[in-house]
């Protein structure tokens, strides 16, 4: 498997997403970025993982046929984890007054 250095200072507070998913040619890469740097957007996964020499963001656009998983960060779950109990509760709250 190919490791893609990101070479980022991760915030401790943003923290880390790891992304494996098949190349063109069959070959699986992991590639592991600040959780701000990757989305999921039309059908594809996409993260930054440099620059080039005029300093501008490199990106891959990977299908989500061809990504294996996806983990990100504890603290970023936990966090959308209690957002979504906090709507479901206060939807109830609503219903029941």
């Amino acid at each position: 498997m190919v490791e893609i250095d990101t070479d980022t200072e991760s915030d401790l507070e943003l923290g880390k997403a790891t992304i494996v998913y098949e190349t063109a040619t069959g070959d699986l890469e992991r590639a592991t970025v600040d959780n701000d740097h990757i989305a999921y957007f039309q059908d594809h996964w996409l993260f930054a993982y440099g620059t080039d020499e005029d300093g501008n963001d490199v990106v891959r656009r990977v299908p989500r046929e061809r990504v294996r998983h996806v983990e990100r960060s504890v603290e970023e779950i936990e966090e959308t984890f209690e957002t979504a109990v906090d709507k479901t509760k206060n939807t109830l709250e609503d219903l029941m007054n």
